[in-house]
């Protein structure tokens, strides 16, 4: 398995692209949220004017302040939102002074000027340009009584000192107009408290000229009056319902590709069983009949390649071939089925062998060709495996052997599919074996263990990738090379369907079987003194007694024949 470091943009293209749907649902999802949202939320409306700051008696320069000179305009703007203003903007509005207006105001501060940015926010175009004016205003109102009231403060300060110097002069004066002598003493205090009192004089009228000539600031933009809602802003609602719909579907995908399991894609088998693709039937191609695919049909293309993989990976003396399914059904047969029909109309011999007695849809059917004598009734000893071997029809290179119906045959034996394959490799180029499923059987396993090569035939969307996994892990468990996994599309039309009985003609020289035989059972055992060289096969219609016979000249040449 890859780890996501080892992947490349293409192992992501491949779940994207396999949850495409998935994707764009999500993201189509969002949208309509987004729409939905757009149409449900109220409109907002937003007027903003300009206010230009200048600074007064009562501003010191901050050390260390974001903006620059003697007024600081950041603690400027948090008294735009001050409780005070805030109901001073309430009483010009008319409205609940305990109404969060503060909440609808916004201050900014452009960078390097001296002006604050005053917005406010209602429903209304007309109570947002009126909330704007009203808390300029009430801004600026609350500047100037800040900045009069410390100039208001020194001058009360100053009259008061004033008003006893000139007490102090009255008193001086008295003193002197009773004094006989000491007089120099006393109007030289005389002329300094006069003089200190045309000090506060002059003071005092200083300070009530600067109270009058205070400007805390003044509006250079006047609030507008909105012709547009700032809100919902379409456009960037679908924007982000977009931005997060879009990695919602891409996670939603990836999830889907690690939490899938069953086998649906090539790269299921890649990454998460470990397994080589070395063919893939397309969705496309349709499983009209049961029977395998033309030479110059799509499926036929498909196997013809498999066909050339295998061989260039298998010398002269490696001939075996098991394929093995995963779970019951139909794919290995489909798979060994047409493995072989590729493989015989390159010309080379082929036997194509059904060890799968459970399937469905086998060999048998597939080739047109009788089950019974089969495998089973070989290796239990009631037929010769040269009765059991058939010539395919319009294959003449190809010959089957079904699975036979022994009711008491254990299965096979290591020695016996040793014995067997070696007779089925010395008649012909390629022995390939329709083994039992792993998912429910060891006898693959075994029969792969007598093999040159082994092939897992995996369907999509109904193997498990676990059971595919453990699959391979069992075959990896023998010496037998895995050359990889042929996957066949989830519909295989007719392969699926249980296949109708169908009633055979019994030769006239065969005893009917009793209550107790199967079909085979009333065989004669085979001699211990039989020759092992397998003679000409049977033909697809002829029973076990007459294909035997060398004078049929109608039957193709058959499997055990030298090339």
């Amino acid at each position: 398995m890859r780890t996501p470091a080892a992947r490349t943009l293409a192992d992501y293209g491949v779940i994207v692209r396999r949850s495409w749907w998935l994707v764009a649902g999500t993201a189509a999802a969002a949208l309509a949220a987004g729409v939905a949202y757009t149409e449900l939320s109220p409109e907002v409306y937003e007027s903003t004017a300009s206010v230009l700051v200048l600074p007064t008696a009562g501003d010191t320069e901050v050390q260390g302040a974001r903006t620059a000179g003697q007024v600081n305009l950041d603690t400027e703007a948090q008294l735009v939102k001050s409780t005070e203003v805030a109901e001073a903007a309430a009483e010009a509005l008319g409205t609940d002074p305990a109404a969060d207006l503060v909440s609808q105001v916004s201050v900014t501060v452009p960078p390097n000027t001296a002006v604050l940015e005053i917005s406010f926010r209602a429903g209304d175009p007309r109570a947002a340009q009126e909330g704007t004016v009203a808390f300029s205003e009430a801004y600026l109102a609350h500047r100037l009584a800040g900045a009069t009231a410390s100039l208001e403060r020194e001058t009360t300060a100053a009259a008061v000192e004033l008003e006893a110097v000139n007490a102090e002069i009255a008193a001086t004066e008295e003193r002197l107009d009773g004094a006989d002598s000491g007089r120099g003493g006393l109007e030289s205090d005389l002329a300094d408290l006069r003089g200190r009192a045309a000090e506060l004089e002059a003071s005092i009228a200083g300070l009530q000229a600067q109270a009058e000539a205070v400007s805390p600031g003044r509006v250079i933009n006047q609030a507008p009056l909105p012709q547009a809602p700032i809100s919902p802003n379409a456009l960037f609602n679908l924007a982000a319902a977009l931005g997060a719909g879009l990695p919602l579907g891409l996670v939603l995908a990836w999830a889907r590709h690690r939490l899938a399991r069953k086998v649906a894609y090539p790269a299921d088998l890649v990454d998460r069983c470990e397994l080589d693709v070395i063919a893939s039937v397309p969705p496309a191609v349709k499983f009209q009949r049961r029977e395998v695919f033309g030479a110059y049909s799509p499926g036929g293309r498909v196997f013809s390649q498999l066909r050339n993989i295998v061989a260039s990976q298998l010398t002269h003396d490696q001939r075996v071939i098991v394929v093995a399914g995963i779970a019951p059904g139909p794919a290995a047969s489909v798979v060994a089925a047409n493995l072989a029909t590729a493989m015989a109309r390159a010309g080379d011999r082929v036997t194509a062998v059904a060890a799968n007695p459970s399937t469905t849809v086998g060999l048998p059917e597939l080739f047109g060709t009788d089950p019974v004598p089969g495998l089973a009734d070989a290796w239990s000893g009631r037929v010769d495996l040269a009765e059991t071997v058939q010539a395919a029809p319009r294959q003449p290179s190809l010959s089957v052997i079904g699975p036979g119906a022994a009711a008491r045959a254990a299965g096979p034996t290591s020695e016996a599919a040793a014995e067997t394959f070696a007779k089925l490799a010395e008649a012909g180029r390629f022995v390939v074996v329709d083994a039992p499923p792993l998912s429910c059987s060891a006898d693959a396993q075994l029969l792969a263990g007598h093999a040159d090569a082994v092939i897992l035939a995996v369907q999509s969307q109904r193997d498990a990738i676990a059971e595919t996994a453990a699959a391979a892990v069992a075959m990896r468990q023998i010496d037998t090379p895995l050359l990889g996994a042929v996957l066949l599309p989830a519909v295989l039309g007719p392969m699926n369907s249980v296949p109708l009985p169908t009633a055979r003609r019994e030769p006239a020289a065969r005893p009917a079987p009793t209550e107790d035989e199967t079909p085979t059972d009333s065989l004669e055992p085979v001699d211990e003194g039989a020759t092992e060289v397998i003679p000409a096969v049977r033909t697809a219609s002829g029973g076990a007694a007459a294909n035997r016979a060398a004078s049929n000249a109608g039957a193709a040449p058959s499997a055990a024949e030298p090339r």
